[in-house]
């Protein structure tokens, strides 16, 4: 084994331990490594991942699904490539018969390996215009470096202590019998196989193999009957080019979450974006509809616009370039794709802030699909946003999903009560003078302290939009305490604690007012104007009314307020500190986002925090106060910052 050396970060005792492990047992699967670790004398201080161990340049992992060190395992071996003439007169060589030993390139060797793409002028110096043979990269020599080699003449890659070492083979043998009989294993379940993994499986299972020059690997998978195409073995007539063309769908499918058959469609779609966004509008007809515009049906399919609409708005591109796109579809495709290309356009006519044409562009998609799932939803946030839990909850109602969205609960506690001793033509309870079947019959007016829970709940709506998805997570793994454990950071995903700090410091109160303020009721666009200035505070509880509510201070202001708050119970300790936001409620004050006890170390630090005038109004404010309610300690080095 050679001592190759890749400093380790201070935080990689994990990696440091496992490759310990590794370097002195072999190979080892994950379960391996955990029980072995488990034996160890800071076990406890390794918190061993569930699925697989972080990436690090010492680190294999193999086909059969174990771990290896690279240095344990590629220690002393010889991989070797057979010269051309343009080779010999150029000094550059193709990476192809030596990438399983490139790992240990450091740079300090006498040679460079150079990424073509980077610096193509490194190998036009050298008088080579055709690239093909190089792929990626290449390894460029001294000038001259072989020019007492002659074509057909055999260099040897040796993994040394010093790193890889390329220098004329001395000695020669035909083959390494055990890659023929590896790779017919591999290509018995009908793909090809990687050439790659079949040499390290070939390195774990016998020691001694590559310690000595052999043929080149290409020669050897010839000598077997098979032939190799850009890593991969397959038999003679193997349709290499079809294959890495339906690998490349099936990992686009897979990465972006759609069925196999949906990516044409898909990709013809986001190409079509991509031309309107980058200006490249011409001509758009023979490229995106002339026998090709039925591929466009697979986005008539909910999930698939779904999932593929996420994705677009996840980038960098201009919204109305996708709203034209959905619009220009709807033109050019089958009409079973309206309702989608409708919902589509307004989506992103919603994220460009224009939420009334999004409205429509909704209305026009529940229209011509009465039941597409995305558009319902959609509207009926809308709907909520203007009072009309009626309808809101029957666009829900005709929604698969619709009963579990979380607003449909909310809409449930604001439908409209009967007054079962009026007829219908009875005059209106309500002194209107009216008919109670024109007036109020299917209705009913809540008072606003009643509604204000509501209020804060479709605020919490805006912040489900794809623009910040970013910021929930910072949040998340803050409040998760950064742990490495997924279920911590789901857990932390939904806690109410990151829409109120959302809601304050990440500004979505306010971006709420501005884009969707207007849908609301005057009386509750009011209470929101009253709820924009209001920031967040730590207040000691003075006074204790089971039953009815609290009396709180403000530790940074000082006030005293009466809050309404019927579910606190006689467990709540006076002198308890809260950190909250308190707003007003009609004649009255409520706590409707997340109160957080916190200790006195805590509120010193909040309350610091809190008076940096508006400072850092922004998702780092946000994380920082998530930090300090999470943990303090976690929080210093950025408050420090």
């Amino acid at each position: 084994m050679t001592d190759f050396d890749y400093d380790l970060a201070a935080d990689d005792a994990l990696i440091a331990a496992v490759l310990t492990l590794l370097r002195e047992h072999g190979p080892l699967t994950l379960d391996e490594i955990g029980e072995r670790l488990a034996s160890g004398h800071d076990a406890e201080d390794l918190d061993l991942p569930v699925d697989e161990l972080p990436e690090h340049p010492m680190l294999a992992y193999l086909s059969d699904g174990r771990y290896a060190a690279f240095d344990a395992l590629l220690g002393g071996r010889i991989l070797t490539h057979r010269l051309t003439e343009a080779e010999v007169a150029s000094a550059v060589l193709p990476i192809d018969e030596i990438y399983p030993l490139l790992v240990f390139v450091t740079g300090d060797e006498g040679y460079d390996l150079v990424e073509i793409e980077h610096e193509p002028e490194r190998l036009d110096d050298r008088g080579i215009t055709d690239l093909a043979p190089f792929g990626h990269e290449a390894l460029v020599f001294p000038r001259g470096a072989f020019a007492e080699l002659s074509a057909g003449d055999l260099v040897a890659a040796t993994v040394s202590e010093t790193g890889l070492t390329i220098a004329p083979a001395t000695t020669e043998v035909d083959v390494v019998p055990e890659l023929t009989a590896v790779l017919g294993e591999a290509l018995a379940s009908g793909d090809p196989a990687y050439l790659e993994a079949s040499v390290y499986a070939v390195m774990v299972e016998t020691p001694t193999s590559f310690t000595v020059p052999t043929l080149p690997l290409s020669e050897q998978v010839q000598a077997g009957g098979l032939e190799v195409s850009g890593g991969l073995v397959a038999p003679p007539g193997f349709d290499f080019a079809g294959y890495l063309a339906q690998s490349a769908v099936d990992s686009y499918a897979e990465q972006v979450g759609i069925p196999v058959e949906a990516v044409p469609g898909v990709v013809l779609f986001a190409s079509l974006v991509d031309a309107i966004d980058s200006g490249d509008d011409h001509d758009l007809e023979p490229r995106f509809s002339e026998g090709k515009s039925g591929l466009f049906a697979v986005l008539a399919d909910p999930d698939v616009a779904s999932t593929v609409l996420d994705e677009l708005l996840e980038q960098a591109i201009d919204p109305k370039a996708i709203e034209w796109a959905a619009l220009w579809m709807k033109d050019h495709g089958q009409r079973k794709v309206d309702a989608s290309a409708f919902w589509m356009a307004g989506k992103a006519a919603e994220t460009d802030a224009r939420v009334d044409e999004a409205a429509r562009h909704f209305e026009r998609s529940t229209d011509l699909d009465s039941e597409f799932d995305p558009a319902l939803e959609d509207l009926a946030r809308y709907v909520s946003d203007s009072g009309d839990a009626v309808r809101a909850l029957s666009l829900l109602g005709r929604s698969r999903g619709g009963p579990d969205h979380p607003l449909y609960s909310v809409l449930e506690a604001f439908q409209p009560v009967e007054r079962p001793d009026l007829g219908r033509n009875d005059r209106c309870w309500c002194g209107s003078g009216r008919k109670y079947k024109a007036c109020h019959l299917g209705k009913v007016e809540y008072p606003l302290a009643d509604r204000a829970p509501w209020l804060y709940f479709k605020a919490c709506m805006q912040m489900t939009q794809v623009s910040w998805r970013d910021h929930r997570f910072a949040l998340a793994e803050a409040r998760s305490g950064y742990s490495d454990n997924d279920d911590d950071l789901f857990e932390a995903l939904s806690d109410p604690l990151l829409d109120d700090v959302m809601l304050g410091e990440g500004g979505g109160l306010a971006e709420f007012a501005q884009v969707r303020g207007h849908l609301l009721p005057d009386d509750e666009r009011e209470l929101l104007a009253q709820w924009l200035p209001v920031e967040r505070s730590v207040h000691e509880v003075e006074a204790v009314r089971a039953g009815e509510g609290l009396t709180l201070r403000d530790l940074r202001s000082g006030e005293r307020r009466n809050l309404t708050a019927p579910e606190v119970g006689e467990d709540v300790p006076v002198g308890m500190l809260l950190c909250a936001r308190v707003v007003p409620v009609a004649d009255t004050w409520r706590i409707l986002g997340s109160a957080t006890p916190v200790t006195q170390e805590q509120c010193d630090a909040i309350l610091g925090l809190v008076d940096d005038d508006g400072e850092r109004a922004d998702e780092y404010a946000g994380v920082v106060i998530v930090e300090l309610l999470t943990d303090p300690s976690l929080s210093s080095q950025a408050t420090d910052g």
